[in-house]
């Protein structure tokens, strides 16, 4: 079992598809790896310590920076098959023929596109706050729903008590583990990933607003 945890493992880059991806790997390697599909927005570090620990005691953990992601280096695509595919050449760069696929918000839309283009890659999916292809979210204008729109558009002070609003119900008691959460959130406090630049949230509206356009 590694050492490491949440906060300590160093962070590690691998080429594929033209892109230099940027991952973090511990835990328990026994098995198959679990690979996560980070949120809207989401980098390394947006994870919640205590969720990813939990489960490195008894599984490997990977997480990862999708192309154009913070410290990865490309573009981001401004669909979620152009997001699977950059998934699956890091899952192939890594060298896996198997893993356990975890998708949250946005991530799980690329985790079910990775599901459909490669189920023999895939044992099995988790997904997590996430949608089907079809879904209302978008209504296939390229733009959020007006209740995603008005959170995400609302300035926060400071910036991180966006994730109080998206991941917490307005009572006392969500509100008080949203603030705990915010403070594991800075746990990690050497080598932290690189900020997102201004071309990755457009682009994964611009996804969002694709997948929710009904094909029928």
């Amino acid at each position: 079992m590694s050492t490491y945890t949440a906060t300590t493992v160093p962070t590690q880059f691998v080429e594929a598809n033209g892109v230099r991806f940027a991952y973090r790997r511990w835990g328990t390697r026994s098995g198959l790896p679990l690979v996560f599909n980070q949120h809207f927005t989401g980098n390394l570090d947006n994870w919640d310590p205590a969720v990813l620990d939990g489960l490195a005691k008894e599984r490997e953990v990977i997480i990862f920076n999708n192309a154009g992601v913070a410290s990865s280096t490309g573009e981001v695509p401004t669909t979620f098959a152009g997001m699977a595919k950059n998934a699956e050449a890091f899952i192939d760069g890594l060298g896996l023929t198997k893993v356990d696929l975890l998708g949250f918000s946005i991530g799980g839309m690329v985790a079910q596109q990775i599901t459909l283009d490669r189920p023999d890659l895939i044992r099995k999916l988790i997904l997590v706050g996430t949608a089907p292809r079809n879904h209302d979210a978008g209504n296939g204008q390229g733009h959020m729903t007006p209740e995603a729109t008005a959170i995400f558009g609302t300035t926060y002070h400071p910036p991180e008590n966006l994730w109080l609003k998206v991941f917490f119900t307005d009572s006392d008691r969500s509100q008080a583990a949203g603030r705990e959460f915010l403070k594991r959130y800075f746990s990690r406090t050497e080598n932290r990933d690189a900020p997102i630049n201004d071309k990755v949230a457009p682009a994964q509206i611009a996804a969002v607003g694709q997948w929710g356009i009904h094909s029928g």
